[in-house]
């Protein structure tokens, strides 16, 4: 989407977030990082309940993430706002 300079409708975004609460202990640590920096270029603010949830497994899982992946994590943390 955000290559095509297109903006994903709300109910979509709202379905895939839901997906990705209901699954993100499934995510691999390429994963979280790759869903967070897809929001932040997206432009788009994730649920407080889904950010808790990657935040703990980003805590849970931080010696599998490569360079890629923490530089992608915290770009995407930072871009989001987060602090």
């Amino acid at each position: 989407f955000a290559t095509l300079g297109l903006q994903p409708s709300k109910e979509l975004m709202a379905g895939m977030m839901m997906q990705v609460v209901s699954m993100q202990s499934d995510f691999n640590a390429q994963g979280i990082a790759n869903t967070l920096w897809a929001f932040a270029t997206l432009g788009l603010q994730p649920s407080k309940e889904l950010m808790a949830g990657m935040m703990m497994q980003v805590v849970s899982m931080q010696s599998d993430f490569n360079a890629q992946g923490i530089a992608n994590t915290l770009w995407a943390f930072a871009t989001l706002g987060l602090q």
